[in-house]
């Protein structure tokens, strides 16, 4: 009777590894330039000049330049992998490229912990996201989210997806 289970069980251990071999040959990679990137899918231009649209949800991991990122943060020109298993969302997006930064400049209009929100000279909001890339400084010296205090000359260095990097946040001027 144990020889019995035994083997039941080694007929089960192959079975479940055949399906995972199965479903792992189902996948595919696709790699090319960036042509575009939106919510639920990234255009890629291939190596042999075809375009192809992938899908992307909710459980696609997406690294930028080797760090964990959102899609928005991929831009076109990027070059990148997509491990997808046909028409399904990818499960993973590797891309690499030079991240364009921008800067603003004005008031802290609130702040949290994951997120400041500036009123630039226009009158205008901005909110930025703070990540553990984010580097924060309260007169140059470094600190953090708690630090920010609404009502500061602030300077905000970001991404255009909206990702604060650096922070500076100016002495008040009496």
């Amino acid at each position: 009777m144990r020889h019995g289970l035994r083997l039941a069980a080694v007929v089960a251990a192959f079975a479940v590894t055949g399906t995972a071999r199965a479903a792992q040959r189902s996948l595919a990679i696709d790699r090319g330039v960036v042509q575009s990137v939106g919510p639920g899918q990234i255009v890629l231009r291939e190596l042999d000049g075809s375009t192809v649209a992938l899908t992307v949800g909710n459980g696609t991991r997406v690294r930028l330049n080797g760090l964990p990122a959102l899609i928005t943060d991929i831009q076109p020109g990027f070059v990148a992998a997509v491990l997808h298993n046909g028409s399904a969302p990818a499960r993973l997006v590797r891309a690499f490229g030079r991240v364009q930064l921008a800067t603003a400049t004005g008031q802290v209009a609130a702040a949290s912990a994951t997120a400041i929100t500036v009123r630039l000279a226009t009158g205008q909001t901005a909110t930025f996201r703070i990540t553990a890339r984010t580097v924060i400084r309260v007169r140059g010296l470094p600190a953090g989210p708690a630090a920010i205090r609404a009502g500061r000359p602030v300077t905000v260095v970001h991404t255009q997806a909206g990702e604060a990097r650096r922070i500076a946040v100016r002495a008040l001027r009496i």
